[in-house]
């Protein structure tokens, strides 16, 4: 007998001697083929009920999405923040991070999370399942190809946070360090920045440039950012400082370039920058009624890919009066789309966020 792996189920052959099995044994292949049918439709019907649920949302009138959403809002006692603002740095196991001198005082600052685990390894599918509640898959490809980035199509099964938010009036932006020159949707992959004060490009860092949607509706939603120019509040000629001067957007997703982010140099050189970022380019008045989520994309080396995650702003209460048990709680990436989301009024996208708790007890 030997089996072949195709999409979700197996196929199982026989050589000539099954004829010749036990009984018993052949209960227990009847056994093992009906429970892999089973674990099939189940997974089959559960995406198609995804897909079906994505579809009847997408019907509805803009305006009828837009009265739900403030609704919703209205009624939450989970509104806490006017706008979120994710930071994600690359590659760094929690023990370094806690470590590290210029991250150690910003998570005296708020609520750092004990127990908070990234989803996946490599690096892509995790970016995936922040903004859309699942990786659709890509992390099963392996370590080498799911850090391929993908285009998905424009359907109702491929779906991101953008799609509520716009729903429901609201906006987003995905800021982009060395962003390519050239036409939107940005199709290079990645790009090596000579300048030595700057860090290298990558694509899969941006998720929002993932989706046909974006790339076909809202393409001038994602933002470069030249971290050469004025990263300071007198830079005028850095987009992300004239946005923060006027006012974020409800939903910020800000991708530092690779040098910045750590991955092509360490938790140390990250801690520096974000700790920098927030003291003279983010300043604590700019993110007045802003929830600022610092967090890495996985871990370097651990192996329960337990991260350092950090909630900033002055709806958070700081680290000296938080509950260690609250912060000790397990947390992935889900939890924070689904803290957003509950925030906002806005429905879940797919099963991760769907499934999983806001992150509650820490606010002010």
């Amino acid at each position: 007998m030997f089996t072949r792996r195709t999409g979700l189920s197996r196929i199982v052959f026989f050589s000539a001697g099954f004829r010749r099995m036990a009984p018993g044994a052949l209960f227990c292949v009847a056994l093992f083929c009906a429970r892999t049918s089973v674990w099939a439709g189940q997974t089959t019907n559960g995406a198609q009920s995804n897909h079906q649920s994505n579809q009847a949302e997408a019907a509805k009138p803009v305006q009828e999405k837009k009265d739900e959403a403030a609704q919703a809002a209205a009624k939450s006692s989970a509104h806490h923040f006017d706008r979120v603002m994710i930071i994600v740095l690359e590659n760094g196991d929690y023990e370094a991070a806690i470590k590290d001198n210029n991250l150690a005082a910003l998570a005296a600052q708020g609520a750092s999370f004990s127990n908070f685990h990234a989803l996946f390894h490599p690096s892509y599918p995790n970016y995936l399942a922040m903004v859309a509640g699942t990786d659709f898959g890509i992390h099963r490809r392996g370590r080498f190809l799911a850090d391929r980035q993908v285009n998905f199509p424009n359907d109702a099964a491929h779906k991101t946070i953008a799609d509520r938010l716009v729903a429901s009036g609201l906006d987003f932006k995905n800021y982009a360090e060395e962003l390519p020159e050239g036409d939107c949707p940005f199709r290079i992959d990645d790009q090596h920045v000579a300048k030595s004060k700057k860090g290298d490009y990558v694509r899969r860092h941006v998720p929002f440039l993932s989706f046909r949607e974006v790339q076909e509706k809202w393409c001038d939603h994602v933002v470069r950012v030249d971290s050469g120019k004025g990263n300071s509040l007198l830079g005028d000629d850095n987009f992300f400082v004239k946005d923060a001067k006027a006012g974020l957007v409800a939903y910020s997703f800000y991708s530092p370039n690779m040098n910045n982010d750590g991955h092509n140099t360490n938790v140390g050189v990250a801690g520096a920058w974000v700790r920098e970022f927030l003291d003279k380019t983010f300043t604590e008045k700019l993110r007045k009624g802003t929830l600022v989520v610092l967090t890495f994309d996985e871990s370097d080396h651990n192996a329960d890919n337990r991260i350092f995650t950090l909630f900033l702003g002055d709806m958070v209460k700081e680290a000296n009066q938080q509950d260690p048990k609250v912060l000790d709680r397990h947390y992935t990436h889900y939890n924070v789309l689904r803290t957003i989301e509950d925030n906002f009024g806005l429905e879940p996208l797919a099963a991760g966020d769907r499934d999983a708790s806001p992150i509650t007890d820490i606010w002010k």
